[in-house]
């Protein structure tokens, strides 16, 4: 059970960070906000944190998937 949860989990976060990267370049090319939503304003908000967060997400992708092989 513990291994289908942790396996859903790194599928959402990869989800997750598919929309964002997906938002950040639609709103590169439009020039606008995507229906109200900003996601380089939110970025930009959350500064240090956001970074912290994606470092944290990316190490523990990169372990799952060493850890697989």
């Amino acid at each position: 059970m513990f291994t289908k949860l942790k396996e859903g989990l790194a599928k959402l976060i990869r989800i997750g960070l598919m929309f964002l990267c997906l938002g950040v370049i639609v709103q590169l090319l439009i020039g606008d906000d995507i229906l109200g939503w900003d996601p380089i304003k939110n970025i930009q908000k959350a500064g240090s944190a956001f970074i912290g967060v994606i470092a944290f997400i990316l190490l523990y992708l990169l372990f799952y998937k060493e850890k697989k092989k």
